[in-house]
């Protein structure tokens, strides 16, 4: 039975009821309750309080933690020992990889945050290839998507309202924003759609203005900023590490560096809710197994057709459920070839224990053998 924790002292950032209950279920005899709020080269900080961290290492039944998780500490070893069922994870594709040759890994990033904020920055226009992408992540995450475009001060008013209503023919069901960290044009909007004690993750490329908007909302300078590239408008990486930031109002904000590439992982639910605006002329399609290319009765081509929806959402919708599909197909192979391995390995094992089965025997019978002679 795990120790019941009732003083606020005592618990770690973000702790509410759904905590308490999950840890009074949990197998945390002798431990204490943190939150692993810092990961980086140097190691794993672990709050057991407000302002109190912890250097610890993680065991090896629960060496992915992430920044965000809730956990199980051994202090006086400075172990992580367990980590209680996430409520919300955000994960990717592992990096590294080309698009055409799918790495069968995932990377947890985050945890147990209420919210993502996706940030796309308005110089350069909205990325409407990348921002659907990162909603197909962020919905799949369990978490609540906003969209948020930066930058709002280097460009004209006329340009950030069609950039706005780009992002949200792309967003269907989720706030977008537009802000300036430099005019605080916009920040009080923001700070009202997050609670006290809710966690907030961001989702964005390098040069997306996650560094500056986390320290508008945090109040004092958290992150250092860079500049962008001319070259390019990218943006150099001034976030290194993963951590837990406490705002202003109370809330949390988990800050992760910026991600260049956005690979989806295994994400049906996050799909379907990014694209919930085209499920009603997918049933319009004459075939079930429609692949919305070139099919005669096409619900969505003839949305097309119609001007109803655009074609630009229809090519994103089907290059991402193409990329989905073959991540199926890999799992659903590995799977295969690793469950052969297993019973190739299975097979060998029975092989030497009959083989060492048969040897036992014989010696058996050698021996009665020999007995047998000497009594003669």
């Amino acid at each position: 039975m795990s120790p019941v924790l009732d003083q606020p002292q005592m618990l770690p950032p973000g702790w509410d009821n759904h905590w308490a209950q999950e840890w009074s279920s949990s197998q945390a005899d002798g431990l204490i309750p943190c939150r692993v709020v810092r990961i980086d080269k140097g190691g794993i900080m672990a709050a057991t309080s407000s302002g109190e961290e912890h250097l610890v290492v993680a065991a090896k039944a629960v060496r992915r933690v992430v920044v965000g998780d809730l956990c199980g500490l051994d202090l006086a070893a400075g172990r992580i020992e367990l980590i209680l069922p996430r409520r919300t994870v955000f994960e990717r594709r592992s990096p590294g990889v080309a698009r055409d040759q799918l790495q069968l890994q995932s990377r947890p990033l985050a945890a147990n945050m209420d919210r993502v904020f996706v940030l796309q920055p308005l110089e350069s226009g909205v990325n409407l290839t990348r921002l659907a992408r990162e909603l197909v992540l962020a919905w799949e995450s369990g978490a609540q998507p906003v969209v948020i475009l930066t930058k709002a001060d280097l460009v004209s008013a006329e340009w950030a309202e069609k950039e706005r209503s780009e992002a949200q023919r792309f967003a269907p069901g989720v706030e977008v924003h537009v802000i300036s960290t430099r005019s605080a044009h916009g920040l009080s909007e923001l700070r009202s759609l997050h609670l006290a004690d809710h966690t907030i993750a961001m989702l964005g490329a390098s040069g997306a203005g996650k560094s500056s908007l986390v320290n508008a909302l945090a109040g004092y300078e958290v992150q250092l900023v860079a500049e962008v590239r001319d070259n390019d408008r990218r943006g150099r990486h001034t976030t290194s590490a993963g951590q837990i930031i406490e705002l202003e109002d109370g809330a949390l904000l988990i800050d992760t560096p910026g991600i260049r590439g956005v690979g989806l992982w295994s994400a049906d639910d996050g799909f379907e809710k990014a694209f919930e605006d085209l499920s009603l002329y997918v049933q319009q399609c004459r075939f079930a197994d429609c692949t919305h290319t070139t099919e005669p009765g096409c619900g969505l081509l003839e949305a097309v057709a119609q001007g109803e929806i655009g074609a630009d959402r229809v090519h994103v919708f089907q290059e991402l459920a193409v990329e989905l599909e073959q991540l199926e197909v890999g799992l659903e192979t590995r799977e295969r070839e690793e469950q052969r391995e297993r019973n190739q390995r299975a097979r060998r094992k029975a092989k030497r224990r009959d083989d060492d089965s048969s040897e036992s025997t014989g010696r058996s019978y050698e021996l009665g053998e020999a007995e047998d002679d000497s009594e003669a």
